[in-house]
């Protein structure tokens, strides 16, 4: 019975995608806007450009977020932004880490 108990611990629910500080700190930026240019989401992050590609590829393939080439004054500029089951699950990651941090169940 001990490991059913366990397996439904908030913790458990965490992901670990989202988890790591460079990655939630990117989730935490695109959950407040619609999207953000790269090179905007790099200087607020305070990220090298190969960093943050490699943190945005890793939550590309997870289906989190969508990256786009937009043409702004005849300049290609890619933006990022947090897709809709992206904010779905960050959403519930938060949740989860509340209940740890208050102690719920």
């Amino acid at each position: 019975m001990a490991d059913d108990a366990e397996a439904l611990q908030p913790r458990d629910a965490l992901v670990n995608v989202i988890h790591s500080p460079t990655r939630l700190a990117i989730l935490a930026t695109l959950n407040r806007v619609q999207h953000v240019a790269f090179a905007d989401l790099r200087d607020n992050l305070h990220l090298s450009a190969p960093e943050l590609s490699r943190q945005i590829a890793i939550l590309e393939k997870e289906g989190m977020v969508e990256v786009a080439k937009l043409r702004v004054r005849r300049v290609a500029v890619t933006h990022v932004r947090l897709s809709d089951s992206g904010r779905d699950r960050f959403a519930a990651y938060l949740r989860h880490l509340n209940a740890i941090v208050h102690g719920e169940d």
